[in-house]
């Protein structure tokens, strides 16, 4: 991309670290882990992949015990102010409820082992979520998934729904990770919701995981497999109405302000999230 197109660097309030970088170093399960990629870093999370660190040993012990060093991706959410308002709090809460969903869903396929606990320079980072890495890329119109790859798709989210689970993100293909395996994966559960099995909650929950596979029946159709043709559910056309002028206006300051060009689209900042850099 031309460098006019694209936009400065992000302003610290809106960047979820704000002046700071994810950390050089991690420890997990009692390993340390070095950086090696930051895949975004927004206004809510900077997304950062880590390998772990080489053991030291040498020779024979290299031969004898040589395996691939593990990799990770860890999620530092928001701990930046907005102006005096602290949001420290919000990146507590964010990592803990994102870990709590990969925690429920360990034994499912398709869902990467979750780390718990993250230490930064020896302390609990409580701000962080952490997995493994998933060998892949974001799903894009590049990919020629097959059939057997939209009905695993479907077998996970059905998995997910019976535990009373709406992903709620699957509108952007993005959020599905092609594995190098061919299978997909699911690991940004950032928005996704859970319902108690209240009755008074069931018809919600319903609307939530109808909206799901319309999405994933949307991505069918996009590229081209033959598949039932998605029939949009009324709370996304009711939704639209709010979330278009919002992002509309919400592109146009970020142009304003020199963060984005153009038509304001996320492709045109100065570091795009990875799921983007190659449109």
């Amino acid at each position: 991309m031309e460098s006019h197109r694209i936009g400065r660097p992000r302003p610290s309030y809106l960047r979820a670290l704000g002046r700071l970088e994810p950390p050089e170093c991690v420890e997990v399960d009692g390993t340390a882990f070095h950086l090696a990629e930051v895949f975004k870093h927004d206004s809510w999370a900077a997304t950062a992949k880590y390998v772990e660190a080489s053991s030291g040993k040498t020779g024979s012990e290299v031969d004898s015990q040589a395996r691939t060093p593990r990799v990770i991706v860890c999620k530092f959410n928001r701990q930046a102010s907005i102006g005096p308002i602290p949001m420290r709090w919000l990146g507590r809460w964010l990592a803990c409820r994102e870990t709590m969903f990969l925690t429920m869903l360990q034994n499912v396929p398709g869902i990467p082992r979750v780390y718990p606990t993250v230490r930064v320079r020896g302390q609990v980072a409580r701000h962080v979520s952490a997995h493994d890495f998933v060998d892949g890329s974001p799903l894009s119109l590049s990919h020629q998934p097959g059939e057997a790859f939209f009905r695993r798709v479907d077998e996970l989210l059905s998995e997910l729904h019976r535990r009373r689970i709406a992903y709620v993100d699957l509108h952007k293909q993005e959020n599905v990770i092609v594995g190098s395996d061919g299978s997909p994966y699911l690991i940004d559960f950032q928005i996704s919701l859970r319902m108690p099995a209240w009755i008074c909650l069931n018809p919600l929950l319903k609307i939530l995981c109808d909206c799901d596979r319309y999405h994933v029946a949307k991505h069918r159709n996009a590229h081209r497999i033959p598949g039932t043709q998605p029939i949009r559910p009324w709370i996304i056309r009711a939704h639209r109405q709010i979330a278009v002028p919002f992002r509309t206006l919400r592109r146009k300051l970020l142009v304003w302000i020199g963060v984005r060009r153009g038509e304001g689209r996320a492709s045109s900042e100065l570091a795009p999230e990875i799921g983007l850099r190659s449109h």
